[in-house]
């Protein structure tokens, strides 16, 4: 069977107890993982409902925000993550950005540097080891229980070459995002070349992308829920980079800070969506994964966005399930 993620948002607003539902019918479907996506919600307190309904699935955040929580713990949390899940829990960082972390009251940082030596501070925590460095020192903490793994998957999320290098060279996995099947192949690429170069086995770096999701078999529902997913986004500094520094761009941004998202997704050109989306019927959108499987991702994870009435977990999970060729 094909490996295949699925993300929740936990901006979807979904109570926990739901989103543990949503997450064994991805299960039963054949998902092998389901991630949550931390939007204004806390994505590690949201894993234990997954963790609970579940017990084949990989269990982890894509992405949860290092900046908002002290290394130390992350780590203890991920801990008795993994002893809910019974060793499934992966956990996905990133140091989102400076936009967001201004609004939480973070004072700007070296996200590079951060990030590196927080994944130290995990590691060296789990392992019952101190850690010493240039941004954190700790000493040896103590765990109630012995972790589960005390090497449980860590993977970084990266948008820029320098992030995906880093993840290269000292993550378990790599969390690409609003990138197209080439710019992640892209992508791919320097994080195994950053691995071989610091003596690791490439192939031990795990590569998954989101994929933003918009099913429908209205096309131009599709297409303008596509469209409504850039707004999103659009105010994130590697933008300009990932999508093209057009006239559009400053116009959606204007919208956006405005607050008018459905007015930016109208300047939105349709090729900017369609590069980093998948939309249309089940068979359009599982020929967009296939794309990203192609360009070198290990795991496509799914990322359903609503596509009309509101988040239809379900319906995406029913129709773009990994068995399904194998079960018609």
């Amino acid at each position: 069977m094909t490996s295949l993620g699925l993300s929740i948002a936990s901006h979807s607003g979904l109570p926990p107890a739901r989103i543990g539902e949503v997450a064994a019918v991805a299960e039963q479907a054949g998902f092998s993982a389901v991630f949550v996506a931390e939007g204004h919600g806390d994505a590690l307190a949201l894993c234990h409902p997954i963790a609970a309904a579940t017990s084949r699935v990989a269990v982890g955040t894509a992405i949860a925000n290092a900046a908002l929580r002290p290394p130390v713990l992350a780590a203890k949390t991920a801990a008795q993550l993994d002893h809910a899940a019974a060793g499934r829990f992966i956990l996905g960082l990133g140091t989102a950005n400076s936009i967001m972390n201004g609004r939480f009251g973070i004072a700007p940082f070296a996200p590079l540097k951060m990030i590196e030596e927080y994944v130290g501070v995990v590691r060296a925590v789990l392992a019952g080891r101190d850690y010493s460095g240039a941004v954190f020192s700790t000493g040896i903490v103590p765990l109630d229980s012995p972790p589960v793994r005390p090497d449980l998957p860590v993977y970084l999320a990266a948008l820029g070459p320098m992030m995906l290098a880093l993840a290269g060279r000292v993550a378990d996995g790599v969390v690409l995002n609003l990138m197209s099947p080439a710019q992640a192949g892209e992508g791919a690429a320097i994080v195994r070349a950053a691995a071989a170069g610091a003596g690791r086995d490439p192939a031990s770096v795990h590569v998954t992308c989101v994929v933003h999701c918009c099913l429908s078999d209205d096309p131009a529902a599709a297409a303008a829920a596509a469209r409504a997913v850039v707004p999103r986004y659009v105010l994130h500094p590697a933008i300009p980079r990932l999508f093209g520094d057009g006239a559009y761009l400053s116009a959606a941004r204007q919208l956006t800070l405005a607050g008018d998202r459905a007015g930016a997704a109208e300047v939105v050109p349709q090729h900017v969506a369609d590069g980093f989306v998948a939309r249309g019927d089940a068979a359009a959108c599982a020929a967009r994964v296939e794309e990203y499987r192609a360009a070198g991702v290990d795991l496509p994870i799914l990322f359903p966005m609503p596509a009309g009435a509101g988040w239809d977990y379900e319906n995406v999970i029913a129709a773009c399930r990994p068995d399904r060729k194998e079960s018609s």
